[in-house]
């Protein structure tokens, strides 16, 4: 037996090496579903398993990648299963609401006492939203007394009252610092010259509930914050900026923002640091090949925009609540090393309406209740929440089909409508 593949590996080598290569990169292909391919679509009736491979390579997602991961994409932190068929079911509206037990009299409590303090919406409110389209759709689910789990459908509701806009007024007594001028006495309060007085942060927006043990195991992203923080970061009115406005700018990101550098003349002014599959988890810590750091890019040049789009390859790993935990301590790190820097939280951006409905865990319902949370975020006046989803979206919310060429990303011609968005989307302020 041996002496025959030894006579056919003399006779046919190239051959030999053909099928041994086409078997490997079917191997590569096959466990890279359940890791850094779980992203993709794929019909073992229809496409060879090798063809896996070769997609990612073309997403610049590479073999050896598959062992360096260590969240995997779509492997959760717990127990659970990875694609179940029920996950869509658990997102049924009309299913049982047994995740009014996880809202504690505590939780009930402390939410109608914000509500009462600052107009945001709470559990006390009679109509509460849960779920909101980071591009603004319109309210389509009845009120309930408490907050419910996410629909899946990814359109959100707008609370008649409780209007989350009433935080942002600056408060009607208005104080004078102390030593403002010099001057030894402060003006009483409501006395003081008004283009005197310092406009206070807006408070947090707290969650409605917390993400149920079904919605963990079942890679479903609980939408728990309600579009408050969307409808509040929506008030700031930006304005009009040419390319020179990133001359001093930062882009933090995955692949999608490998795909902004590399098919937009933007990376002529900012500074990228993007990776294929980086995550919130990771961007600290990644040493970005030739560039080093973020914190040693932040200690050698001074940003007065920093732009960040990650989550993509979060998705199934975790709660809502651990990605929210990270992304505050990214944005608070940002903060501490560049106090100066104007932060640009981008919104996730969405899938097409195919993968939407066919993939348990890369879908718009998942990445619409990311977005509530981290544009919950924003204040604008040091952070501020952008979703370029309004530009590249159809008129379903999902990503336009026609933009990508696998249903997550932008084919590169489409990444100008991403720096047309930025364009439109600065923030200058008056010295």
């Amino acid at each position: 037996m041996t002496t025959k593949i030894k006579k056919l590996f003399k006779k046919c080598p190239f051959l030999i090496l053909l099928v041994s290569t086409g078997l490997l990169f079917s191997l590569i292909g096959l466990y890279g579903q359940k890791n850094v391919y779980a992203g993709q679509e794929y019909d073992p009736l229809k496409e060879p398993a090798l063809a896996v491979m070769f997609k990612g390579w073309k997403q610049d997602i590479y073999p050896w990648q598959i062992f360096d991961r260590e969240s995997m994409q779509v492997m959760a932190s717990g127990e659970g299963n990875a694609g179940g068929e029920d996950v869509m079911d658990q997102e049924d509206p009309e299913a049982p609401k047994d995740t009014d037990a996880a809202l504690t009299a505590e939780d009930e409590a402390q939410s109608s006492g914000e509500a009462e303090e600052s107009g945001n919406p709470g559990s006390g409110d009679p109509e509460e939203g849960t779920d909101a389209d980071a591009d603004g759709a319109e309210a389509d689910h009845e009120a309930q007394e408490r907050p419910q789990p996410d629909s899946g459908s990814g359109q959100g509701n707008v609370p008649d009252e409780g209007n989350a806009s009433e935080e942002s007024n600056v408060p009607e007594t208005g104080s004078v610092p102390e030593g403002d001028n010099g001057s030894e006495e402060s003006p009483a309060p409501g006395e003081g010259d008004a283009s005197r007085e310092s406009k206070e942060p807006l408070p947090p927006i707290e969650p409605l509930r917390e993400s149920t043990r079904e919605e963990y195991l079942n890679h479903i992203s609980a939408d728990i914050y309600g579009d408050a923080g969307v409808k509040r970061a929506a008030e700031y009115e930006f304005t009009q900026v040419d390319e020179s406005y990133f001359d001093d700018a930062l882009f933090i990101g995955d692949s999608r923002t490998v795909g902004l550098r590399d098919y937009t003349d933007l990376s002529e002014h900012a500074d990228f640091y993007c990776e294929t599959s980086l995550t919130i988890q990771k961007m600290l810590e990644e040493n970005f090949p030739g560039l080093g750091t973020i914190e040693e890019a932040l200690a050698k040049k001074e940003y007065g925009k920093i732009y960040i789009m990650l989550g993509i390859n979060e998705l199934g790993v975790g709660t809502t609540e651990d990605f929210m935990e990270k992304y505050t301590e990214g944005v608070a790190f940002l903060r501490e090393k560049e106090p100066e820097a104007k932060i640009f939280i981008q919104g996730i951006m969405r899938v097409t309406g195919k993968k939407n409905s066919t993939d348990a865990i890369f879908n718009n319902s998942n990445i619409n209740a990311r977005n509530n949370a981290i544009a919950t975020l924003a204040d604008n006046e040091h952070i501020f929440y952008i979703d370029v989803n309004e530009v590249v979206c159809d008129e379903e919310g999902n990503l336009n089909s026609e933009y990508t060429f696998d249903q997550l990303h932008l084919l590169g011609v489409y990444d100008d409508l991403w720096k047309q968005f930025l364009l439109s989307h600065g923030v200058v302020t008056e010295e």
